[in-house]
């Protein structure tokens, strides 16, 4: 979702419209039920020690679409306000503006009180130890699964409160009656994905969906061949980290440009990919108008938070198949949400970080139609879950190899600014190369501004 994500313009964040959708990571189809006599409880009395407070309301921003905020946050929100009287005035942002405006409003000392952000190595472009609270002291961490404190870590510290655990990351999902009826097999390599493409357009129906108007869509996929880039140069990321590799070196990056060109060139990405959304590409699966499409590891919860009804045992998945690639991605975790160091509220977002940590309240989330294919981040609801069939799919489907995704495991990762550079080299008003290299001279300026802090 997403998760999705960042770019360079700022804009005035627009009112709250909250929309069902899917985890930046992956999801799954089980629910969980039955656990609020084990997992260990935050009392009401302990989030709300005094009178309900007058006259103070909470600042928490996201970004716009799928990852970020749901339907059932606004009713714990309201469940919050009742119990404490604090209110909580979620803004939201388009994907395409949200991190320049949060860099901006950081830098002038009047950022949100509550931020959601990317979590890991791609928190550090909005330099964690200098606006965020360190909230490893906080009563709630303590009922984290690892992975999940690992995900909402910054340099050994929690930063950031997240509902979601670890996953799969993302991949393809395809149609399986329509691969049987063209006597089609999950590929094993770019070419054998190429002729899969080529008999299904034959057929009239869309191969591969494009969803270039998501710019943050291509830059997921790229994300995902950090996993084949780190499995060929061990140390790969260590190197990005510290800047000394460049993506314009690695061979794995240019050759999946230079496979999606491809794609594009040859029109399987559909007849308009220029105006296509990942929802739209997930719609047209389900519809029968297309045989694959981007996905993130569980499009269980995808498909419900879209409003479909579908069978979804008529659906399977494997990894991204560019540059030959087999290796699957992981996220520890998602988005998380970390405190303002500057908010004059302190008190009053950690009361929300509290209450939403509640037993009764992450009830509530986790049974959501679309939030129950989640992986918990808190234990005791880990331990009850388990991942859906296509999940699974994905999983059998790939070498085994498993890998952090870039966009959690690389410093100053922007999916929809590699994203933007991609669709250029696509389009052909840039090589690979030259896309990978003005990605490299973003970083790099990144890198040296870090340094002046």
């Amino acid at each position: 979702m997403k998760h999705k994500r960042i770019g360079r313009v700022v804009s005035a964040m627009m009112a709250v419209t909250l929309m069902a959708g899917v985890s930046t990571g992956c999801q799954s189809n089980q629910t969980t039920t039955s656990t609020a006599s084990t997992v260990p409880t935050t009392s009401a009395a302990s989030v709300a020690s005094a009178a309900p407070q007058k006259d103070v309301t909470l600042t928490l921003t996201g970004c716009s679409g799928n990852g970020w905020v749901y339907p059932v946050d606004n009713a714990i929100i309201a469940d919050f306000t009742k119990e404490t009287g604090i209110k909580v005035d979620v803004q939201i942002t388009p994907a395409d503006q949200y991190a320049s405006l949060i860099k901006t409003k950081l830098a002038s000392g009047d950022g949100p009180d509550i931020i959601m952000i990317w979590s890991e190595a791609n928190a550090s472009q909005f330099l964690p130890e200098k606006n965020f609270l360190d909230l490893s002291s906080e009563s709630w961490v303590s009922n984290l699964t690892d992975e999940a404190k690992t995900n909402q870590s910054y340099n050994g510290k929690v930063i950031g409160w997240g509902a979601q655990g670890g996953d799969y990351g993302w991949g393809v999902i395809y149609n399986k009656e329509m691969f049987a009826k063209n006597n089609l097999s999950v590929p094993n390599t770019f070419k054998d994905f190429l002729a899969i493409c080529d008999k299904i357009k034959s057929t009239g129906v869309t191969p591969f969906y494009g969803t270039l108007k998501d710019q943050w869509s291509p830059g997921i996929w790229m994300a995902n061949m950090g996993a084949l880039a780190e499995a060929q140069t061990p140390g790969l990321y260590s190197k990005l980290n510290d800047n000394t590799a460049k993506f314009a070196d690695i061979k794995v990056f240019e050759q999946f440009i230079n496979d999606y060109k491809t794609l594009y060139d040859k029109g399987y990405l559909g007849k308009n990919p220029l105006s296509g959304t990942v929802d739209n590409g997930v719609t047209d699966v389900v519809n029968g108008k297309a045989a694959m499409a981007l996905v993130n590891c569980t499009p269980d919860g995808w498909v419900s938070s879209l409003g479909l009804k579908a069978d979804m045992s008529k659906y399977a998945m494997f990894p991204a198949p560019f540059a030959d690639n087999k290796a699957l991605v992981s996220y520890d975790g998602s988005i998380i949400r970390a405190i303002n160091k500057n908010s004059k509220n302190i008190d009053a977002c950690k009361k929300y970080l509290e209450f939403i940590s509640k037993t009764e309240e992450l009830t509530k989330y986790y049974a959501e139609e679309d939030r129950a294919a989640i992986a918990p981040s808190f234990k005791d609801f880990a331990s009850k879950f388990k991942w859906s069939d296509n999940t699974k799919s994905l999983i059998a489907n790939s070498n085994g190899k498993k890998f952090t995704i870039m966009e959690t495991g690389v410093k100053y990762w922007d999916n929809t600014v590699e994203g933007k550079y991609i669709v250029e080299a696509i389009l052909g008003t840039k090589t690979a190369k030259e896309a990978l290299q003005s990605m490299d001279n973003d970083r790099s300026k990144l890198f040296a501004a870090a340094a002046q802090n």
